[in-house]
């Protein structure tokens, strides 16, 4: 060890060192590295030494790596299926695009004076890269971490001389690739919270279970996993075999995969589109999001002056973006992936999905496509989906997932969650781009409803966690695609719904089948800016109408009770106060604002639903009772043996 360290020392950083003296050495994830400067006349002007982090898995793997081979050799393996397989890690993991898409993107050109040597560069890394890596792919994290590394210097040296600067090996500061631990929320959606910990500047996403969501605020790049598929020519067949059978005038196709097989999208595309029976394949793509950081003022003290006007401009830009994102004659998602036809183009597809069609999968990824593609309002002509694994087509994949029985328990759950009085939101992501508009957005509708509403963080989501709040009696869950829907939902006590059927619970729209449980915020945001704009119009008409009269409507809509299919009675609207006069609240009439803030100089009242029903439990746990309870001194209690104190 001592050997190896001295030649560390003597090793210019930037030169190829051989893999038995690339050595690191492990101190609580922090290694002190001092690299020396070539011995030359600008030996004053080198840099000064850098810290380097380091997990230490690198050196602990050399030192294992005699007993890994004799214990390998005698031992069958324990450890759990890898989806690699056989596949060489650069080619699965695809360290050389990876490492290109960094350095293109995160890894700026130093200039003239940094190449030679005149300028103290401030930077610590060249670049800082997350990796996430599922729970099945954690044992190659290591070698990849080391593999991605040195890619990156490997093609940055190359972007500086394509740059015509001239390299020097001196100057080159390493970039710092780590792998995140466990995740915040789910696997699928990239860890911006944990990334953010390190400053990265860019995160790695590896495994099949993605849900390709909107990041918030740093880019991500997604690497499914390149494995070698040998049926491909026997899919295309298959499809257009099962073309040739019906005998219909030319068709086009929607092409959707399951992230595994996506790399073979082009190529099933480019073999369909060869038989005259095909007129058009559309393939789906990863879409390609663009991050940036919006720096909000420091707001003031003053809540009635420019902090409020700014607050304002900033919500409109917002939902003026999102109204740009989610034009439909730009395109569309489905399944997470990006559809670049207008949803009124929909129907004249045919859907074909390459991926498991079975509904065993961890993804809902085919559910929610097979969901969207078979809405009532936009769905494609058919759905064909092909199976790999059983080389299958299948031109009813709705019946293989059970759809319908999927539909009558949002349905039940939608009915049971009117019942509930006081609403919980449940935050299921923190790094998905605009949940925070939508938190507020869910939010205002509960409250307008005359309904309590609680926010919760809880971290990853179980029955254990949701039973400590006995108070509440249905929970929004405000979360990706892949997770908007609990798989063990079942074994919730309470209704977890989405925000699409929470505007069912609140009467705001009706059951509509495979529209209703949409779980694309674009989508609920469009529809939250479009209620907004017919409410608008509405409000404008009301206003030329007499204030009594409206206020006995609004006073009488609150008492008129509704049929609850769960009981099957008519029963009172279950609100905790009654709906307050849209007068009131919009500020166009009377002298108090139940909206009033504490900074405007107004007393208002202070009342919590959850304290209300604390108040009415019977045990309320450990009380102090002080000025109530008779102080005595305190006396010798029993000993022994805790089976003779009755005795």
């Amino acid at each position: 060890e001592n050997t190896t360290k001295n030649n560390n020392r003597n090793k210019v950083q930037g030169q190829k060192i051989e893999p038995e003296l690339k050595t690191k050495f492990f101190d609580d994830a922090l290694l002190l590295s001092l690299q020396n400067s070539k011995i030359n006349k600008n030996m004053s002007k080198a840099p000064p030494p850098k810290l380097h982090f380091d997990d230490g898995s690198r050196i602990m793997t050399e030192r294992s790596a005699g007993a890994v081979i004799e214990s390998s050799a005698t031992t069958p393996s324990s450890t759990k299926l890898n989806p690699r397989g056989s596949t060489d890690i650069e080619t699965y993991y695809e360290i050389h695009r990876i490492a290109s898409e960094i350095v293109m993107d995160q890894c700026s050109l130093p200039t003239s004076k940094d190449t030679d040597g005149d300028k103290d560069d401030d930077r610590e890394f060249l670049c800082k890269v997350a990796l996430q890596f599922p729970d099945e792919l954690l044992d190659d994290a290591a070698e990849v971490c080391w593999l991605i590394e040195d890619e990156i210097i490997v093609q940055y040296n190359e972007k500086v001389k394509k740059g015509g600067l001239e390299f020097a090996e001196d100057v080159i500061i390493p970039p710092l690739v780590f792998v995140l631990g466990d995740t915040t929320y789910s696997s699928c959606c990239p860890d911006e919270i944990g990334a953010l910990h390190l400053d990265a500047d860019v995160i790695v996403h590896y495994g099949q279970y993605a849900c390709l969501s909107p990041p918030q605020c740093l880019p991500v790049i997604y690497s499914f996993g390149v494995l070698e598929w040998a049926g491909v020519e026997e899919c295309i067949e298959s499809v257009l075999q099962h073309i040739g059978e019906k005998g219909d005038e030319p068709i086009k196709l929607l092409l959707l995969c399951e992230r595994r097989y996506h790399q073979y999208m082009e190529t099933i595309s480019i073999g369909l589109m060869k038989d005259d029976a095909v007129q058009e394949v559309i393939v789906g793509s990863v879409p390609i999001h663009n991050t940036k950081i919006e720096q909000l003022p420091t707001p003031c003290n003053n809540a009635t002056s420019c902090c409020k006007e700014a607050a304002t401009q900033i919500q409109s830009e917002n939902e003026d973006c999102c109204d740009n994102q989610n034009n439909p004659d730009d395109g569309m998602n489905i399944g997470g992936l990006r559809i670049p036809i207008a949803q009124s183009s929909l129907p004249c597809y045919t859907l074909l999905y390459v991926g498991d069609d079975s509904g065993a999968s961890k993804s809902r990824q085919f559910m929610n496509t097979i969901l969207r593609c078979t809405s009532p309002t936009n769905k494609t002509k058919e759905c064909w989906s092909y199976n790999p694994e059983k080389k299958t087509l299948s031109t009813d994949p709705s019946s293989l997932l059970g759809v319908s029985r999927y539909l009558n328990r949002r349905f039940y759950l939608t009915q049971k969650a009117q019942l509930a009085s006081i609403v919980g939101i449940l935050v299921g992501t923190l790094s998905q781009d605009r949940f925070r508009t939508v938190i507020s957005s869910v939010r205002q509708k509960i409250l307008d409803s005359g309904r309590a509403c609680y926010t919760f963080v809880v971290g990853k989501i179980n029955v254990a966690k949701l039973a400590n709040f006995a108070e509440i009696e249905c929970f929004v869950l405000i979360s990706c695609g892949e997770t908007s829907v609990l798989q063990d939902e079942r074994e919730f006590h309470l209704p977890v719904i989405t925000p699409a059927e929470l505007d069912i619970v609140l009467g705001e729209k009706v059951w509509g089948g495979s529209d209703s449980c949409n779980t694309d915020f674009g989508d609920f945001l469009k529809d939250k800016n479009e209620e907004k704009q017919s409410s608008t119009k509405a409000q404008s008409i009301d206003d030329d109408k007499d204030d009594e009269n409206s206020g006995v409507d609004d006073e009488s809509e609150d008492d008129e009770p509704f049929f609850s299919m769960i009981s099957g009675t008519y029963i009172a609207k279950p609100t905790v106060q009654r709906r307050i006069n849209r007068k009131g609240i919009d500020g166009r009439g009377g002298d108090d604002k139940p909206d009033s803030q504490p900074s405007e100089g107004q007393m208002v009242e202070y009342k919590s639903d959850a304290a209300e029903f604390w108040k009415k439990r019977e045990y309320k746990g450990l009380e102090a009772k002080i000025g109530q309870t008779e102080v005595k001194a305190a006396i010798e209690g029993q000993t022994g043996i805790a089976s003779d104190y009755g005795k």
